[in-house]
């Protein structure tokens, strides 16, 4: 309707407008000719005199000056025989006359006036100039005229009838739409709500129209719509579970017709068949499934199992299927056969074999490899209570004796480990267990013959997918003859290593890459070097380097990389090496150099320094002794021989007499001494015979021995602890006392006090009783005091002080097997201070003394 409206009032104001037109043309053409009459009337009546006169000259001008009026385009003149005469055109300011010119326009003879449109669309007027008889016939007159300036309201009034009529229209067509958009309105919504999709259309038109009819067939249609979209909803959500279940199958699910075409497929089929849906629509299913055409789909479906529900049949197979490039796969396919309107219709499922084959296979091949391996496998369920045996491979069987029915739906502790369960191994396999984690550990179990077995047992978890462990494996292997051989190599290397920690000897090995692997503690204690730095590891360069820096320069070290070209097994027996730090000692060294071709290197270090000195103090007291023995002997031989070979007078007789009694006493003395010392020395204090006593009486006794009535010497007597109880050697003790006190009478020739005090102090943190004794004699220089206590040694070596030199050995040799030291303190020309230190008696010892008086 609007557009009949709009197409009406579009052809009315075209035909208004028409109209209008052609009667503004009327108009115009009758206002142009009408002014080219006049403009010509005009003319010819100024020119009317002078062509009456014969003056054509006269004429001419007139025309040319009216040439020149606004509008006027030409002006032609014929003569009396139609012959173009003159033609007169305005060209600016002037006038362009042209005689007699070619080609003009000709002007109807049969007509002696009228008025035309030229080709230009100019106003053509023309008429005849009557004469006056003197000149012959009339001249003809044509005037050019231009009209345009004088219809221009004319044009602009066409412009606006043509404006107004299409406002006017335009303004109708809009009334008349609004007019129809109110009547049609109700409809068109209904139309609307008919038309809109899904929850548009479930919405419903509107019940409020005005119109009882609309409002009407309006609730009708909603009452359908509602009907229809519910209806949609669930088609959707079939449609939509249907469709998700097809294409979310990892089976190829295709649908056929009658002829065992293809006709729909899921998306599966591009991984199964590998290629697109596109390409499998339309084609035979023999394609894919080589041999089932349509007849063997009927006859497959048709001896399958008939599903009375569904009024299907059911047919499943395993055959191969091809995919899009030829490769043939193992497959399972499900053919089903329904009967339609438009006859028989199958559903074909087809799954690819090819990986459950494949797993098949390795399963298969696993469970091969399970039951040949050497090592017992059992696998328990940790899901059950007891975490039972649900798996065990023959090589259980072999190693524990259990046949697997034996064993399964048993927790495998409860069989192995009988009634051995103090093993701190259990407790590291319990807390793998409960932290969920893989551990390894070697357990001692016993066979189902009771015999003990060791079992490396090596358990793991197997996870599900969740990340949880529901089964455990446990590898088991047989490593009893290992283990006995470790525990045997262990103990034997315990003994090794005692014998080499407690060895005096040092030890160090060096393998095949000149490195240090073991060191020994008599050799740290030899060298002084800390046990992290062998543990850092030391090449056999750094070692001879930091040896070498230890020994004394005068027998330097010999490198060790000098003795590994000498061969294989090779040996230095006669090397001696001087140690000058952390002490000085005089080592041996045996080097045994790629032992057995193997590349390893051992070293061996003995302290002689004791040999040595020994050696040294044997010669040297051999020495001293011949020399300490020959003298008095000497002077014995000498006197006796002298008595027996000369007559002597009996003053000079008695005193040869007496120098052999005081040299022979001297020998005795001397011998005596010796074997106190030797004696001494060789029972390490077992001949002592210890007893508590007093200090005051042990001193007072001592000091009395050497009190000669009127020698002017006194020993000067301080004893500040007369109580102290000693546990001391009586007889002993005195030898060591009168020792002391002999030798500072001996060395104070010059006279000077003696002095014996006592004092406190300790001996190895325990309470302890000092006995000293001062002299103001000679006294003794730093290298003298070095050699006090060496045998045979003394610091007045010119014989006038008499003495054998052992006196300080044996008072040091005493006082040490009795728990106690030595010290001694002096100065040349200020004398000698000598302390014997001796451990008191414990409360409880003293105590005991006490009570028994």
């Amino acid at each position: 309707m609007m557009a009949a409206l709009v197409l009406v009032g579009l052809v009315s104001v075209l035909l208004l407008y028409a109209f209008s037109a052609w009667r503004l043309e009327r108009e115009a053409e009758e206002r142009g000719s009408t002014l080219a009459r006049e403009r010509l009337q005009t003319l010819v009546q100024r020119s009317q005199f002078d062509l009456r006169a014969g003056q054509l000259e006269a004429v001419a001008a007139r025309l040319a000056e009216q040439a020149q009026a606004p509008g006027v385009v030409r002006l032609d003149v014929w003569d009396a025989q139609g012959r173009p005469w003159m033609s007169f055109m305005p060209a600016g300011d002037q006038v362009q006359v042209v005689s007699r010119p070619q080609h003009l326009e000709t002007v109807p003879a049969g007509e002696a006036q009228g008025v035309r449109r030229d080709a230009s669309g100019h106003y053509q007027a023309w008429t005849v100039l009557a004469s006056d008889g003197r000149g012959g016939a009339g001249l003809r007159l044509s005037l050019h005229l231009d009209a345009s300036p004088h219809l221009e309201p004319l044009d602009r009034l066409r412009d606006h009838i043509f404006f107004a009529l299409v406002l006017v229209s335009g303004l109708a067509a809009v009334w008349l739409g609004g007019w129809l958009h109110l009547l049609v309105r109700p409809l068109h919504r209904l139309v609307q709500t008919a038309t809109a999709p899904g929850e548009d259309a479930a919405q419903g038109p509107p019940a409020d129209s005005g119109c009882a009819e609309v409002d009407e067939l309006a609730r009708a249609l909603r009452g359908r719509l509602d009907t229809l979209h519910r209806q949609h909803e669930a088609l959707q959500q079939a449609e939509a579970r249907t469709s998700l279940v097809i294409h979310a199958a990892p089976d190829a699910l295709m649908g056929l017709d009658d002829r065992g075409a293809v006709t729909l497929v899921n998306h599966a089929v591009t991984s199964v068949f590998g290629c697109t849906e596109e390409q499998i629509v339309g084609q035979p299913l023999a394609r894919l499934l080589p041999g089932m055409d349509a007849a063997e789909i009927e006859r497959v479906t048709l001896g399958g199992l008939f599903m009375r529900s569904s009024q299907s049949h059911l047919a499943r197979l395993e055959l191969t299927a091809r995919r899009h490039d030829g490769t043939e796969f193992p497959a399972e396919a499900s053919l089903s056969r329904v009967v339609t309107p438009e006859g028989p219709r199958y559903a074909c499922v087809v799954r690819d074999l090819t990986e459950q084959r494949m797993t098949m296979g390795m399963l298969e091949l696993y469970n091969r490899a399970l039951e040949c391996t050497t090592n017992g496998i059992v696998i328990s369920d940790m899901s059950l209570p007891g975490e039972p045996i649900f798996y065990a491979n023959p090589a259980f069987t072999r190693i524990t004796g259990y046949q697997p029915w034996e064993a399964i739906g048993k927790k495998c502790g409860d069989l192995l480990l009988a009634q051995d369960r103090q093993q701190p191994e259990i407790e590291q396999v319990r807390r793998a267990l409960a932290a969920q984690e893989a551990v390894t550990v070697v357990l001692r179990n016993y066979r189902k013959d009771g015999s003990l077995f060791f079992n490396e047992l090596a358990l793991a978890p197997v996870r599900a997918s969740d990340g949880s462990v529901r089964h455990y494996v446990g590898i088991q292997t047989d490593v009893s003859e290992r283990e006995r051989s470790r525990l045997a190599l262990a103990e034997r290397n315990a003994r090794l290593n005692a014998v080499f920690d407690l060895s005096p000897d040092g030890y160090a090995v060096f393998d095949r890459e000149g490195q240090l692997v073991f060191a020994n503690q008599a050799l740290l204690r030899m060298t002084g070097w800390e046990p992290h730095t062998v543990a850092a590891g030391m090449s056999l360069a750094e070692f001879d380097a930091r040896f070498g820096a230890q020994c004394d320069p005068a027998r330097p070290w010999r490198p060790l990389a000098g003795l590994l070209t000498c061969g294989v097994g090779s040996y230095d027996t006669d090397d001696l090496v001087e140690v000058q730090s952390p002490q000085r000692l005089t080592l041996t060294r045996l080097a045994r150099l790629n032992i057995d071709g193997r590349g390893e290197s051992i070293l061996y270090f003995r302290d002689v320094t004791r040999e040595m000195e020994v050696d040294r103090m044997k010669s040297e007291f051999l020495t001293t002794a011949a020399h300490e023995l020959r003298t008095p002997m000497v002077s014995v031989f000498g006197f006796t021989e002298l008595l027996l070979n000369r007559p002597v007078p009996e003053a000079r007789r008695r005193d040869v007499l007496e120098t052999i009694h005081r040299q022979a006493s001297l020998l005795i003395s001397m011998v005596n001494e010796l074997l106190d010392l030797a004696r001494i020395e060789a029972r390490q204090g077992k001949d002592l015979k210890r007893e508590p006593l007093r200090l005051a009486p042990v001193l007072e006794q001592a000091v009395q021995s050497f009190m000669v009535h009127g020698d002017p010497r006194k020993v000067v007597m301080e004893v500040r602890h007369p109580e102290a109880l000693l546990l001391l050697d009586p007889e002993k003790t005195h030898r060591a006392l009168t020792n002391v006190v002999s030798n500072a009478f001996k060395y104070s020739p010059q006279g000077g006090e003696i002095r014996l005090s006592t004092l406190d102090g300790e001996v190895q943190g325990e309470p302890a009783v000092g006995v000293r004794v001062s002299d103001q004699g000679i006294g003794m220089t730093p290298a003298q005091l070095a050699r006090v206590f060496e045998r045979f040694y003394r610091a007045d070596p010119s014989g006038n002080i008499p003495g054998t030199g052992l006196g300080m050995s044996l008072v040091k040799e005493i006082t040490e097997l009795q728990g106690g030291r030595v010290e001694v303190q002096s100065a040349p020309g200020v004398g000698t201070e000598v302390t014997l230190w001796f451990p008191l008696m414990g409360q409880d010892a003293a105590a005991r003394t006490a009570a028994l008086g």
